[in-house]
């Protein structure tokens, strides 16, 4: 797996293009951002990546990969949710025969990089980060650095108009865009890793990216890289990203634009010192999970009109729907709650689709539920999961109407690209959590 060979990994019906670089050394995953990569060309002589994989191979296994949609890697046929960007990224993982590695994640890479390490802290032993955010975009209000709605359409315009002769170059190069062959480079490199459809698709999935819920959940050593200059990912904004990862260090590399290329060196040595350091035992059990709570509306009248008899085989035969329709949807039942069910999803997105799953099956049945989803951090007791995030959702879930399934706001910001519709229902007093929630009604859009 070191002779650099494309290969491809599979996530379902997904070809993902991948290349292994170096034989020795703990296994680094790059995450890139945007459409910024085509493996089979990323070697070539005049490739700006070159450099950097050279030195970094002496000393490390690199693994660098075409996302969905770019490169020699299947195309996306729609904006992909963070979960299934995240799935990818364990397809590629898994075909590298690797259970452990550590994720270098650039640009929007480093949202999924984050997530990967919130969700499988066993998987991830170090998390390099390099101009990235937690958020990009101002929209909605609440985070200072990131583009406006106007300047995002300017964007999206510039990838549609002049996508092949190197839209966005000033944004990503800077000052050294206006420089002769800069502008053509770029635009070439953009014809030969995406269309422009893929182009926008991604571009609008990097502006509804938000981790901000999920960084207190990252266990991983984690060094968050950042230069002034850079107009795509100010430092504020990645300062930020670095405050709110325990323990995570920032550290400044010379001012410049977006793109490393001017500052291999400098970029490689810091990435190495970080990845050949001890990275410590795996992760406790402490992750982030979803958590979806069901619970059957009306059942104590149900059961006065059909008696014991009936009333404990209509149960039964919710519990082995709502067992399979769980497991269908990539969740774990941890337990049975009276007339409902307490279960656990590595992605918000297939909780919610797995509530909106549950609700019709069992009215067809007869038998009405109410449902929660909230993401949060819990820990793990054999096969129990406990924590203030496990109470969230089950109040979560207690506040919902017949047939409906409402979800936290983290849940709502993790779904960004999903196709389902959040309807906020505005905030509410959760018994023991002293701030109000934002919940929002979720319908599959």
């Amino acid at each position: 797996m070191s002779d650099s060979r494309v290969r491809y990994a599979r996530n379902g019906e997904v070809h993902l293009a991948y290349r292994v670089f170096g034989a020795s050394g703990p296994t680094i995953v790059w995450v890139p951002g945007w459409v910024v990569s085509n493996v089979d060309a990323i070697d070539d002589a005049e490739s700006p990546y070159t450099p950097a994989l050279e030195r970094m191979s002496r000393h490390v296994r690199c693994v660098v990969w075409d996302r969905r949609g770019s490169g020699l890697s299947d195309p996306a046929t729609h904006l992909l949710s963070l979960d299934e960007r995240l799935e990818d990224l364990l397809a590629v993982i898994d075909a590298v025969g690797t259970d452990r590695v550590a994720l270098f994640g650039s640009s929007e890479g480093g949202a999924v990089s984050v997530l990967m390490a919130a969700t499988h802290p066993d998987r991830v032993s170090a998390l390099c980060l390099y101009g990235t955010a937690a958020r990009f975009a101002q929209e909605p209000p609440g985070f200072p650095w990131g583009f406006t709605a106007t300047e995002v359409q300017d964007q999206l315009d510039s990838i549609h108009n002049d996508w092949g002769r190197g839209a966005l170059a000033d944004l990503f190069h800077g000052p050294a865009a206006q420089a002769p062959g800069v502008r053509e480079l770029f635009g070439k490199l953009q014809r030969s890793v995406a269309s422009p459809s893929m182009a926008t698709l991604w571009w609008r999935a990097i502006m509804d990216t938000d981790v901000r819920a999920v960084l207190s959940a990252v266990r991983a050593p984690t060094l968050v890289l950042a230069r002034h200059g850079d107009e795509l990912v100010p430092v504020e904004s990645a300062a930020a990203l670095a405050a709110g990862i325990p323990e995570a260090r920032f550290t400044l590399l010379p001012a410049g634009p977006h793109t490393p290329f001017d500052i291999v060196d400098e970029l490689a040595r810091e990435m190495l010192a970080f990845f050949t350091e001890d990275p410590g035992s795996p992760a406790d059990e402490r992750v982030l999970k979803t958590m979806l709570f069901t619970d059957i509306v009306g059942s104590t009248n149900l059961l006065s009109a059909v008696g014991d008899s009936a009333w404990r085989q209509q149960l039964d035969g919710h519990d082995r729907l709502v067992d399979d329709i769980v497991d269908r949807h990539g969740g774990s039942r941890v337990t049975h709650t009276g007339d409902g069910v307490f279960a656990v999803f590595d992605a918000p997105t297939k909780a919610a689709r797995c509530a909106l799953h549950l609700v019709p099956a069992l009215a067809a049945r007869n038998i009405s539920i109410r449902a929660g989803v909230h993401t949060g951090e819990c820990e793990r007791r054999g096969d129990q999961w406990s924590g203030v995030a496990v109470h969230i959702g089950a109040r979560v879930g207690a506040l919902a109407g017949a047939g409906e399934v409402l979800a936290s706001r983290t849940v709502r910001d993790l779904s960004a690209g999903s196709g389902l519709r959040f309807d906020s229902v505005g905030p509410a007093h959760l018994k023991g959590i002293p701030e109000p929630m934002d919940l929002f009604r979720v319908t599959a859009g």
